[in-house]
């Protein structure tokens, strides 16, 4: 709200006309009339005239009470996990900037702004040119170059750290700048999964420490064997192989049946596809394509709920509300944009291949619906 609208919202709610107030700090009604409508302002020599005849702070006059700061910061949060649940990125990251014109300093506020955009124009693939991924690159690091400014001591700052590493490492190609913060980065010797089943009792407890370590655990062993796969001096061969070894973990680990992990499996078969093809076999990549397609159906109509089949998983439910909303709309549009991702060759390998245009055609389905 500006200060004007503010004024005629305090001279309503008490009841006070423009007139009354106007004698009160010695100017006109019409004075007061501008204020209201933002045609002028206050001198900031009235402020404190103004401020103690409505009996509030010149904060609140200025609209930046502290003391409703950090309900309103919720609010906005709030909104924002609106626009994280509908996967939209790009509505999430307008909506933060208008926020930070209310609160420009806000850490958090910028660090959320920075990983939309690095979700919108680089995950999304948006930045389909040199130059525009050049401006969103520069504006993420400035983004979170000032989120660690506005970051207190005793607060985490380690979600913008990640994001100026991703754009050092993957898209400006800077390994030098990204050792330098990832050293910043704290050790971690001691973490909530070594405690958490002791916080509570019985299956509650239980719950607790299978969340907390056997199912991190799986996400975060996902996330090292493909880190491990995407390293340069693994031959095609052997890259297959580590994301075999990392299908059968997850296997292990969730009894056969992954539920949400078929996303993982579905990233998998189509890397595996990817590799394939380099190596020339054709048909085992085509074979590999179908496989990512059936592990990406498989997660997007699971049962909401599910629960796992091992023991060590028992009090464990697939909630499809706990998923992360960072990256495409569905499995079906990731996996159908790597497909027919010309970088990829899969559509100029295969043109008019029978069984590829079925899948592509499957995947258009899905999506359309």
């Amino acid at each position: 709200m500006t200060i004007g609208a503010i004024i005629k919202q305090l001279r309503q709610e008490q009841d006070i006309t423009q007139e009354q107030l106007a004698d009160a700090l010695g100017i006109t009604s019409r004075a007061v009339s501008q204020w209201e409508t933002d045609r002028t302002a206050p001198d900031i020599s009235q402020l404190p005239a103004l401020a103690n005849f409505f009996d509030v702070t010149t904060d609140h006059l200025l609209g930046v009470d502290i003391r409703h700061k950090e309900d309103e910061l919720k609010k906005i949060y709030a909104q924002r996990n609106k626009y994280e649940e509908r996967r939209d990125q790009k509505g999430k990251a307008e909506y933060i900037r208008e926020q930070l014109k209310i609160y420009p300093n806000d850490p958090a506020l910028l660090t959320n702004l920075a990983h939309a955009l690095q979700c919108w124009y680089f995950h999304l693939g948006k930045a389909n040119t040199e130059a525009l991924r050049k401006e969103k690159s520069d504006e993420i690091i400035s983004l979170c170059e000032r989120a660690l400014k506005y970051y207190k001591p005793t607060e985490d700052n380690s979600f913008p750290k990640q994001l100026l590493m991703i754009q050092y490492i993957n898209y400006l190609h800077d390994k030098k700048k990204a050792k330098e913060i990832a050293n910043s980065l704290s050790t971690i010797s001691c973490s909530y999964e070594m405690f958490a089943g002791d916080l509570y009792e019985g299956k509650e407890a239980l719950k607790e420490r299978q969340s907390a370590l056997l199912w991190s655990f799986t996400q975060m062993m996902y996330v090292m064997f493909r880190d491990l796969y995407q390293d340069e001096p693994y031959t095609f061969e052997q890259r297959i192989a580590i994301l075999d070894a990392c299908d059968a973990i997850i296997n292990i680990m969730t009894g056969g049946k992954p539920n949400f992990f078929n996303e993982a499996l579905s990233n998998n078969a189509f890397s595996k596809a990817w590799c394939l093809l380099n190596l020339g076999e054709n048909e085992k990549a085509l074979d590999m394509l179908e496989q990512a397609y059936k592990y990406a159906d498989s997660f997007e109509t699971r049962p909401d709920g599910e629960k796992y089949t091992p023991c060590w998983l028992s009090e464990l439910e697939d909630r499809i509300e706990n998923e992360s909303k960072t990256g495409f709309e569905t499995n079906y549009d990731g996996l159908y944009k790597k497909i027919t991702n010309p970088d990829n060759k899969f559509c100029e390998v295969f043109a008019g291949n029978k069984r590829f245009e079925q899948l592509v055609e499957k995947l258009k389905e899905k999506i359309s619906k």
